[in-house]
């Protein structure tokens, strides 16, 4: 019985990542969130003939929202195996 037990638990990394999930799903969140806001910088001076126009930095806010955005997806993928991934369970060998 004892041998059975120990085979069903999983490893202390595979507990840990499941623990992990939230955090890493509120934090896809924060990314998700700077990048609407320079996704916004971007828009705004992205503009043509304002006085405001400047399309270099409207360039970089719209690279960092693509990068803040691409975070977030990878972020969310990780959650997402941690907590779907069939969990390997412990052998002896």
């Amino acid at each position: 019985m004892t041998a059975r037990r120990f085979r069903d638990m999983q490893t202390p990394e595979q507990q840990y990542m499941t623990r992990q999930a939230p955090a890493l799903r509120r934090m896809a969140s924060q990314a998700e969130q700077q990048a609407e806001a320079q996704q916004m910088t971007a828009d705004v001076y992205g503009r043509r003939g304002r006085d405001y126009s400047d399309p270099g930095k409207a360039a970089r806010a719209q690279k960092e929202a693509d990068r803040l955005r691409g975070r977030a997806r990878r972020l969310r993928e990780t959650a997402n195996q941690a907590e779907a991934a069939p969990a390997k369970k412990r052998r002896w060998f």
